[in-house]
């Protein structure tokens, strides 16, 4: 694993022009997971049909594991998608059932570039793993219900500061 600091940031190189990251609900209603997760295939191969190779995912239960998983099952069909897995610290999954632990390591041994924010917890290290999706990205493919609170709107609104389109999957029938 990659363990980000100031002195090395200069080291992760990721093509912002060609980047897109993911943010999403920890948790969703499970008749809308299928409509969801075909919707998210199809924003990936829209945005791989764009120039998009880099794909930047959280790592967090729900749509990031999802949205993780899916790049890397085009991986046989694309060869040069790429899964970026940005930790916000070390032991993320030291609270995740036994399950989403096998599946997030799984998956993070699978993941082209493995960027560790921090060693250790620290209030803000979810919003600062939001801010270097976006600011490593040109694209954002969020699961968004609308509501005006928690990560995923803070990680919207921080894109929208910058000009990156928001592509929205939600499946809101």
């Amino acid at each position: 694993m990659y363990q980000l600091t100031d002195d090395n940031m200069e080291q992760v190189k990721i093509s912002r022009a060609a980047t897109a990251a993911f943010t999403g609900h920890r948790h969703m209603d499970a008749s809308q997971r299928d409509n969801i997760k075909k919707r998210l295939r199809a924003a990936i191969l829209e945005a791989y049909g764009k120039g998009f190779r880099n794909f930047i995912s959280g790592f967090a239960i729900g749509f990031d594991l999802m949205a993780a998983e899916i790049v890397v099952s085009l991986k046989d069909q694309h060869p040069d998608i790429s899964l970026i897995a940005a930790i916000p610290f070390r032991k993320q999954p030291c609270r995740f059932s036994d399950y989403l632990r096998r599946r997030y390591q799984k998956l993070l041994e699978m993941a082209d570039k493995v960027v560790v924010l921090s060693e250790d917890y620290y209030p803000r290290c979810f919003l600062e793993r939001d801010v270097f999706m976006v600011k490593n990205s040109s694209l954002l493919i969020a699961n968004y219900d609308g509501r005006r609170k928690g990560g995923t709107f803070y990680t919207i609104e921080r894109a929208k500061e910058q000009s990156i389109p928001v592509v929205n999957v939600f499946d809101n029938s």
